[in-house]
């Protein structure tokens, strides 16, 4: 199973590629909580790469089962200039939870969402790589 979308950089076109994870999570079996959270981690995934990226997100979705475990793979892919993302700060969810401002939670939620994460990232583009496994984690 495997989904890809091209979305352009439009208010709330996010939820486009949160209702294909719902989709294509549901379809695995994966429960509500998980499928959620899956939603969460692309939302901000999209947000990100349509703030930072400067033009079409590419999002694809799949449904693979690696070694006997079923998961959703989500990648999020952006054409803008690139960051380096061991520089990128890392806040723990109580920081995050305990900030007035509302920016810069996404690679925080993304991390702690999800059950692995990859972020390559370079001039011209930048992929984040996210993987929810149905039941638990890795």
């Amino acid at each position: 199973m495997e989904v890809v979308l091209h979305l352009p950089v439009v208010p709330n076109v996010e939820l486009v590629a949160a209702k294909a994870v719902e989709a294509l999570g549901g379809a695995l079996g994966m429960s509500q909580t998980r499928v959620e959270a899956a939603c969460v981690a692309i939302v901000e995934a999209c947000l990100n790469a349509m703030e930072h990226g400067g033009g079409e997100v590419v999002v694809r979705l799949a449904g693979e089962n690696s070694s006997g475990r079923p998961r959703l793979v989500i990648e999020v892919e952006d054409h803008g200039g690139g960051f380096d993302p061991a520089k990128a700060p890392r806040k723990t969810v109580a920081q995050v939870l305990g900030c007035a401002s509302k920016r810069g939670w996404g690679l925080t939620l993304i991390r702690e969402l999800m059950d692995d994460v990859q972020i390559r990232s370079r001039p011209g583009q930048t992929l984040v790589r996210m993987c929810k496994y149905v039941e638990g984690g890795p």
